[in-house]
């Protein structure tokens, strides 16, 4: 059965008997319709300054704790405990908010439980800071805690310096010592804004491409990770409307476009890109051929097809006309083809 936050909040308001007070906490909370007012805007309501309202506030929830206000609130700190100790302890408030009334309507109750966690001795609210959203937890050593880990699963990631799955990184997280449950490793993975998991699955840091894809040339690079192979631009861009990548359609013309101008992908064949971390060569089959003599000396005409070959999506004959190119190679009386000085 589904916590009624709304009606032990409900029922506990019926302590302070002045009527302005009870639609201060009202609206401060989003008791009605979800949405917690600021300071400010209830000042402007009742033409009272940010700190009277802040004032106004205290004072109501000093009265409510002197009328036995936590003892009204067991069965719902019960439940936030419960909850809060199978994910380690520290919890993501979106997601606190959301897990704890998703079976009950979920505005008034998001409030009712805001303002229930707000009143509560045990429990304590992380504001939002650059590493970690906002968080509540009924540890004072959570937060210490959680930062520890996360630190630790960030040198761990960057030793990968690539995306991997979960089952890996539940794996690797406890080969490196890191010893908690599966629920409270990925409650602090939620609260952390440094790692996040992409549409594949996978987990990295959020300041890698793979997870956190800037624009058409992200996600196509993401695409040629995940396919492991070189794709046409028309392929390229299906795949990135499949794996719903972006807000909007990608369009084949702005991918290409994209593709053309990031050195991290080499035109193979026509309209077809693979990664240069593949090992692939930028530049004309010419100066592919030009490169694979450099680094090897003289070879044969079918040890110089084969090489280009693998770096490229040409027709052979394609190849065998670049290397009658009199002014950058010529062969030797063994047939082995050498560059020109």
């Amino acid at each position: 059965m589904a916590m009624k936050y709304k009606q032990l909040v409900d029922n506990a308001l019926k302590n302070i008997s002045n009527e302005r007070t009870r639609d201060i906490i009202y609206s401060r909370f989003g008791l009605e319709d979800g949405q917690r007012k600021t300071l400010e805007a209830i000042g402007q309501k009742y033409n009272i300054t940010r700190e009277r309202v802040r004032q106004v506030e205290e004072v109501a929830f000093s009265d409510l704790k002197k009328a036995g206000i936590n003892n009204h609130f067991k069965p719902a700190f019960s439940s936030i405990d419960v909850f809060l100790n199978q994910e380690g302890k520290i919890v993501r408030e979106e997601r606190l908010l959301s897990e704890l009334t998703k079976r009950s309507h979920p505005h008034s109750d998001r409030g009712a439980l805001f303002l229930i966690l707000t009143v509560g001795d045990s429990y304590k609210r992380f504001v939002e800071s650059d590493n970690f959203y906002p968080l509540w937890s009924n540890s004072e050593d959570a937060l210490s805690q959680a930062e520890k880990i996360v630190n630790q699963l960030i040198n761990n990631l960057e030793k990968f310096q690539t995306p991997i799955s979960q089952d890996d990184f539940i794996n690797y997280s406890k080969k490196s010592g890191i010893n908690l449950q599966t629920r409270a490793l990925f409650s602090y993975i939620d609260a952390t804004k440094q790692i996040d998991q992409n549409n594949f699955g996978q987990f990295g840091l959020v300041k890698w491409p793979e997870i956190s894809p800037r624009g058409a040339k992200d996600r196509a690079y993401i695409i040629l990770k995940e396919q492991k192979k070189p794709l046409h631009f028309r392929e390229v861009t299906d795949f990135i409307n499949q794996a719903k990548l972006g807000s909007s359609l990608a369009q084949a013309q702005t991918v290409h476009n994209e593709l053309i101008k990031d050195p991290r992908f080499i035109l193979v064949g026509r309209g077809t890109y693979a990664l240069k971390e593949w090992g692939y060569q930028s530049g004309t089959v010419k100066d592919v051929i030009i490169q694979i003599l450099k680094e090897n000396g003289s070879l044969t005409k079918e040890n110089i097809l084969d090489k280009v070959l693998n770096t490229r999506l040409v027709k052979p004959n394609t190849v065998l006309i670049n290397i009658q190119n009199k002014q950058h190679f010529n062969r030797d009386k063994e047939g082995k083809y050498f560059l020109v000085k």
